[in-house]
């Protein structure tokens, strides 16, 4: 019975597919993950994986396809070269195919730049998928990564007493080992969301002034509108 010899070949062919294929896959989950804020707030997963877990598996599958193909083409050095060099001996000459993929490139990266069509729709596409995700105001966290402020910090922006939060948060049975550990770590180590947390300290906010009884100052508006993503809000959504 003849020995099974291994194929170095058949290896780097199969791993580079397999790149590809889990490159691909991690490709398409990501394009319909909700947005960053959205996705960290509500401790979003996918099959058991958060956002951050599946953008670490395309990273690294775009690695392992990488260097896959760097080691395909060292083995095929040889192959290349002559074929290379046969084409030079037999004089470059234009084709058709070369010209009409240089061409498609060209439009693939033009179009995505200035999003014109069809690439504009495509891309709306995708963020009329990530905003899908906001099925209530709740999911809407009050400000950029709100979750990576410490308990103490979320709760002097949100204007809530940092003492009442914690006393909230304990009385609903969430561990807290330090008011200075971020919304993050803490909904981490009690197996919730950032946004659960907030909602059980919401009602501890206090009352708004009446409307036209408060004038803002630069200081002010910094404090209470820094990271809340309000470059991405209508003129309208403003003003309400």
């Amino acid at each position: 019975m003849n020995k099974k010899v291994f194929n170095k070949r058949a290896f780097i062919s199969v791993l580079t597919f397999a790149g590809f294929l889990i490159m691909g896959i991690t490709g398409i989950i990501l394009f319909i993950t909700p947005a960053g804020r959205i996705a960290y707030w509500t401790n979003w997963t996918f099959a058991g994986l958060t956002k951050t877990q599946w953008g670490n598996i395309h990273i690294v599958s775009s690695l392992l396809f990488l260097i896959a193909g760097i080691l395909h083409t060292w083995m095929n050095w040889k192959p290349l070269m002559g074929y290379i060099r046969n084409k030079v001996k037999r004089g470059i000459r234009f084709s058709w195919e070369l010209g009409i993929t240089l061409c498609i490139l060209l439009f693939i990266i033009v179009g995505a730049v200035l999003e014109i069509p069809p690439f504009g729709s495509f891309l709306g596409f995708n963020e009329f998928v990530k905003e899908s995700w906001i099925a209530s105001e709740s999911h809407e966290p009050p400000f950029g990564h709100a979750e990576m402020l410490s308990l103490k910090g979320f709760a002097k922006k949100m204007d809530i007493d940092p003492k009442g939060a914690v006393e909230a948060l304990q009385s609903k049975g969430v561990r807290i080992v330090s008011v200075d550990d971020s919304l993050e770590k803490i909904a981490h180590e009690n197996k919730t969301s950032p946004m659960e947390l907030y909602l059980m300290i919401r009602h501890l906010e206090k009352p708004d002034m009446a409307p036209g009884s408060q004038v803002y100052t630069a200081e002010m508006i910094e404090e209470k509108f820094a990271g809340s993503g309000i470059g991405q809000k209508t003129l309208g959504q403003v003003c309400e």
